[in-house]
């Protein structure tokens, strides 16, 4: 486990932000359970050498992922992107290595707004998901 899945454990009591929503297929509840992934990638720019003022900057991104699996009586089915469209970003002074830490609580942080996001995904696709339901129904 990363630093910033523990920090956001830490935050929200769980290792994942998911959201749940029934939905009725067949006459059957089926349950779609959206998560959220979030990766950190740095970009390290400038030097820091040891005898001069360091010119290092950390440039991070933080992309959120979403994706939908769905659980019903005949188990869960493959889990299914639906969302990378949020990002979080910003630098740091110093290098990379040294600003980790700092970074993962910058994003942990922003986990409410990750969350809102979440949920507010999860209701869009609401409809999408109705419409895939009803294309694997059998006619007659």
């Amino acid at each position: 486990m990363t630093g910033l899945a523990i920090a956001l454990a830490a935050l929200t009591g769980s290792g994942d932000l998911e959201h749940r929503i029934t939905v009725a297929h067949g006459g059957t509840d089926m349950a779609a359970v959206y998560r959220a992934n979030v990766s950190i990638e740095t970009r390290q720019r400038g030097i820091s050498p040891p005898n001069r003022q360091s010119t290092a900057q950390c440039h991070w991104q933080a992309i959120v992922s979403i994706d939908r699996v769905l659980e019903g009586p005949s188990g869960a089915s493959p889990a299914r992107a639906v969302a990378s469209d949020r990002s979080i970003g910003g630098h740091r002074a110093g290098t990379c290595a040294s600003a980790r830490g700092a970074i993962e609580r910058e994003v942990s942080d922003r986990s409410p707004a990750v969350r809102e996001h979440l949920i507010a995904v999860a209701e869009a696709d609401r409809r999408n998901l109705v419409a895939e339901l009803a294309a694997t129904q059998p006619n007659g």
